[in-house]
């Protein structure tokens, strides 16, 4: 039984949402995605709330407990309803980064103000037995309790229609097929990238089947299509995977340790792929890969946007959740195929990006995050 103040949250939301911004946003998003003509860059403003307007969890309340877990994913939707700016609307079960990982034996390691994360589930020998053994069950580690979490969001959201429809199942943190395989094996990958090459590849191989199959599991729980991410940006696909850990790779190491699996993975559901930190060596290998649908450079601030720019809109490949200023020149290039988020500290300060956003077609923030 859901305690008073969820209801009361649940009530106030369903009140909030308005299906036709809703729809609306979903056609912007697509236009832009698809580098068709858009009246503004679709961007999303994050801001700070008042105290007490809406729940407050740390990463260790929600972690066992999936009515605070709801409650502190759904303050997203509620700051989008309240704002309404250019976000879908999206709640993962958020246990992560190492929720594939887990399933290998790596053991979680949980925090108040970091999301939780995996340390290494052994040495060579175990890494050799992890390969003979296949795809583990998908409910093994702590899948199980996301998957279980998964279906627990789906089943509370049906009780309020708005909610129930417009509120998306994103999938939850699945990682990268080279980033998961860091993880389960530890720093020491790097070095077997060289003394066994062979092993590292069975690994990745093993990780992407494995990712595949719980990409399956969570889309029969929730109901939701194999080809939508679900969270706040439509028409990128199914998954996004994240490849942070390969910008500690060469040009040559992606081609020849990644893409392959990359691409297995994105023929099938279509995608974006993320990276954090300086990937300059091999991004623009991206491009070609089957299904993907746009690529997430989250720190913006590393990277020349113009030629990045213009390198995506030649394969129609659309730049995601920019984080970093965008200069004048900059935005007389960029008309469509983009998408920014922005951080305020006040929902007075968001208004006024907002009608900068209507004004101009750009939120012009000096400062991000």
């Amino acid at each position: 039984m859901l305690k008073d103040i969820t209801k009361k949250c649940l009530e106030k939301l369903e009140d909030m949402i308005d299906e036709d911004h809703v729809e609306k946003t979903r056609k912007l998003q697509e236009k832009a995605f698809t580098y068709q003509q858009v009246d503004h860059i679709p961007t999303v403003i994050y801001f700070k709330l008042l105290d007490n307007e809406w729940p407050d969890y740390n990463n260790l309340e929600i972690f066992d407990d999936q009515e605070r877990m709801l409650l502190s994913e759904l303050k997203s939707v509620y700051m989008g309803a309240k704002i309404k700016d250019d976000r879908m609307y999206g709640i993962r079960a958020n246990y992560g980064t190492a929720i594939i990982a887990s399933l290998f034996g790596c053991q979680i390691h949980t925090f108040k103000d970091v999301l939780p994360c995996g340390t290494a589930a052994g040495d060579i020998s175990v890494m050799k037995e992890l390969v003979q053994k296949g795809i583990p069950d998908v409910y093994g580690g702590i899948a199980g309790q996301a998957l279980n979490t998964v279906s627990y969001f789906r089943d509370v959201l049906r009780d309020y229609p708005k909610l129930g429809k417009v509120v998306m199942s994103q999938l939850f943190d699945i990682q990268g097929t080279f980033d998961n395989a860091s993880i389960i094996w530890g720093s020491n990958i790097f070095l077997d990238l060289y003394d066994n090459p062979d092993l590292v590849h069975d690994m990745i191989k093993l990780v992407t089947w494995t990712i595949e199959a719980v990409v399956k599991e969570h889309r029969k729980l929730d109901g939701m299509a194999i080809n939508e991410h679900g969270g706040e940006w439509e028409n990128l696909g199914g998954i996004c995977l994240r490849n942070d850990s390969c910008i500690n790779l060469s040009g040559e190491m992606y081609e020849h340790y990644v893409k392959p699996y990359d691409k297995e993975l994105l023929s099938k559901f279509n995608g974006w792929i993320h990276f954090c930190g300086k990937a300059h060596q091999w991004w623009e290998r991206l491009l070609d890969i089957e299904g993907l649908k746009a690529i997430n450079p989250y720190q913006g601030e590393f990277y020349d946007l113009t030629e990045m720019y213009r390198s995506c809109a030649k394969r129609r490949i659309p730049i995601v959740q920019w984080t970093a200023p965008v200069g004048e020149k900059e935005k007389e290039i960029i008309k469509t195929g983009f998408s920014r988020i922005t951080f305020v500290d006040s929902y007075d300060k968001a208004r006024d990006v907002m009608n900068r956003l209507y004004g101009t077609g750009w939120p012009d923030v000096e400062k991000t995050r």
